[in-house]
């Protein structure tokens, strides 16, 4: 095993191993969080809608971060890249029970998806294709969560939700670095045909991501947030993960400089920024 291989596996156990550790019991720390601030604090009924809609996708987003990491536990043939993603899988159903359980206690009714982000999510789960799976899994979509989580939390609407929140971002971090440590394995085998639809690809969802923020702007509004904000901050953490992933494949960062400058100018053309 090469010197960057070996390295990347041990970080990719450690990922597993700091997984195991910060293990955390979700119903327990929801009631611990409840009775700490005497209940659900009331909130008016256009912040209440606001979060309900925006978090209806994080749900969502939740159970489908779920699937595609159990797939990719059983799609990697690298042992210590299959840990981490067995440990995601375990932090994702976390989430998804917590999240459906405290979305229940402030009335909560499902309803469906902005078509972007549902389609954005099928693309991901849907693909056979490793290396789309884990870019568009580990560097396109978990960025934009941890980045709706630390924006939420830091305003603060409701302080259970709030606190909550922090647990979530704890797990997300981890979950970027398996892409950002072991996507470099799968493409370095890849063809320059491979490349570019890969490429292409990650355009596709950028835009997707895009269209469905914007579909929420007025729910973000609500709570205080101001949508570009909330996007330039999401698109700031996935390129720091591609840079970072091109990296380690011993390529210049700015290789993503074009599609940086595509990226602005899809946002100029439909008024996000």
């Amino acid at each position: 095993m090469k010197s960057s291989e070996y390295k990347s596996a041990e970080t990719l156990e450690n990922i597993y191993h700091r997984g195991q550790e910060k293990i955390w019991d979700g119903r327990q720390v929801l009631k611990e969080l409840v009775e700490k601030h005497g209940g659900i604090q009331k909130l008016d009924s256009k912040q209440t809608k606001a979060l309900q809609n925006i978090f209806a996708v994080i749900l969502e987003g939740e159970e489908a971060a779920w699937k595609i990491s159990l797939q990719l536990a059983n799609k990697l043939e690298n042992i210590e890249a299959r840990m981490a993603a067995t440990s995601q899988a375990h932090d994702e159903a976390r989430h998804y029970y917590v999240m459906r359980d405290y979305l229940q206690l402030i009335d909560y009714t499902a309803k469906p998806l902005p078509k972007p982000i549902r389609l954005a999510l099928n693309m991901v789960m849907s693909t056979n294709d490793l290396a789309k799976k884990l870019l568009g899994m580990q560097l396109m979509a978990e960025p934009v969560a941890l980045t709706i989580f630390q924006e939420i939390r830091r305003v603060s609407p409701e302080p259970v939700l709030a606190d909550l929140l922090e647990y979530f971002e704890r797990d997300e971090a981890r979950h970027v670095a398996l892409g950002v440590n072991h996507l470099p394995t799968v493409v370095k085998n890849l063809n320059s045909i491979q490349i570019m639809s890969l490429i292409a690809w990650q355009l596709r969802i950028f835009m997707l991501e895009l269209q469905g923020l914007k579909e929420l702007r007025s729910d973000f509004e609500a709570l205080g947030l101001n949508i570009e904000d909330v996007y330039v901050l999401a698109e700031k953490k996935q390129l720091n993960a591609l840079q970072d992933f091109v990296s380690e494949l011993g390529l210049n960062p700015k290789i993503w400089d074009p599609i940086r400058r595509f990226i602005r100018y899809q946002k100029n053309r439909m008024r996000i920024v």
